[in-house]
């Protein structure tokens, strides 16, 4: 049997990519300078990876014996379609689904937007898995699943046991060279997780515990270490991202992977996506040390009321530039995030935090 994960894209001239933002999507539209112009060219050029899920849906059903291939376009002659779903493809995702739905294939979607949106895409023509399609198929064979007339499947709750994965099929994108993190020159880069789930009370804007629930679950750091011996050692892979909600979130879990990848010896780099809260000085030399070159951080606003109003958990405005001059130091690139348009920004406040943002060499702005 033949199962076709499709990934499908609107044609725009700038990146889309759906694993960030809580795996709903975000779109990358700098605007039309020419800076601006060249950042889009680049940026969908040489930065994509598919959703985090799909390479461990692709595992799952490929170790149950099934031939699984992904796509970004159309193919015939397949017995499943499965779609990824996002907030910014959602459009071209139902149009494709409603042309393959007049054709009698048997459709189903997967993805945080689908599930906690499944109206459109049952009207369209497919079946919905609610929660983690991974755990889904893990649990029920695809082949005995009914979907003569389009339904919601939801039988799994958010898994703890996330160990019992096998390991992402990132080595079918690999060979397919469909992975590639790099503004300027394409570069294989794996993304990777250590933990799911997020309790801090931004969820009030964030979707990420949306998606992926409120309760931390972690991957043991000795399976994440030889998930990384693997890449590098069959495909020479030096290049990681790891794509948690917030990593660092548990202290211990974080000390003990990083002393796990400094004993293997493996000499690689990292990025992660965290709290500055979470970080302190021990914190953050041990991830240098076990290879980390670049983290995220989000600031969202530096206007305390509109942080209140949002309920986003923070640090002083002070202490957080201290720690990301001390991050710095450590020879880490930090990217600082910002969210313009919050609930009581005002053209003061907006310009206040793209003053103290110029501060900071690198930023991301979301509008």
């Amino acid at each position: 049997m033949k199962i076709l994960l499709l990934d499908i894209y609107p044609k725009k001239n700038y990146r889309i990519i759906k694993d960030t933002n809580g795996q709903y999507g975000t779109g990358n539209d700098f605007g039309d300078s020419l800076i601006s112009k060249i950042l889009k060219y680049f940026s969908k050029k040489n930065l994509f990876w598919p959703p985090v899920y799909i390479a461990y849906t692709m595992a799952v059903l490929k170790n149950k014996g099934y031939d699984v291939e992904y796509s970004y376009t159309f193919k015939e002659n397949f017995d499943y379609y499965i779609f990824t779903s996002s907030i910014v493809s959602h459009e071209t995702e139902i149009d494709e689904i409603k042309k393959l739905s007049n054709n009698k294939k048997k459709i189903i979607t997967i993805g945080p937007f689908a599930a906690n949106n499944p109206e459109n895409y049952i009207k369209a023509g497919s079946s919905v898995i609610i929660n983690e399609p991974e755990f889904y198929f893990l649990k029920n064979d695809i082949a005995k699943i009914d979907i003569s007339s389009p339904k919601i499947f939801n039988e799994i709750v958010l898994n703890t046991e996330l160990d019992k994965l096998p390991r992402p099929m990132w080595d079918f994108f690999i060979k397919n060279k469909i992975l590639t993190y790099g503004l300027i020159t394409k570069k294989v880069t794996i993304p990777l997780l250590a933990t799911r789930g997020c309790p801090y009370s931004c969820f009030h804007y964030c979707v990420y515990p949306l998606s992926q629930g409120r309760k931390i679950r972690s991957i043991s750091p000795e399976r994440i270490v030889n998930e990384i011996k693997f890449w590098v050692d069959n495909y020479k892979v030096k290049s990681f991202v790891f794509r948690d909600p917030v990593f660092s979130i548990n202290r211990k879990h974080t000390i003990d992977l990083c002393h796990e990848i400094i004993k293997s010896n493996l000499k690689i780099e990292f990025s992660v996506e965290t709290h500055l809260n979470n970080m302190d000085d021990e914190i953050s030399e041990l991830l240098v040390e076990a290879g980390m070159s670049m983290i995220k951080v989000g600031i969202e606003s530096v206007d305390t009321e509109v942080l209140k109003s949002s309920k986003r958990k923070t640090i002083e405005i002070d202490e957080q530039l201290k720690k990301i001059r001390k991050i710095e130091k450590l020879k880490v690139k930090v990217v600082t995030m910002y969210i313009i348009g919050m609930v009581g920004d005002t053209i003061k406040s907006v310009n206040n935090t793209i003053n103290y943002a110029k501060k900071i060499k690198y930023l991301h702005i979301t509008i």
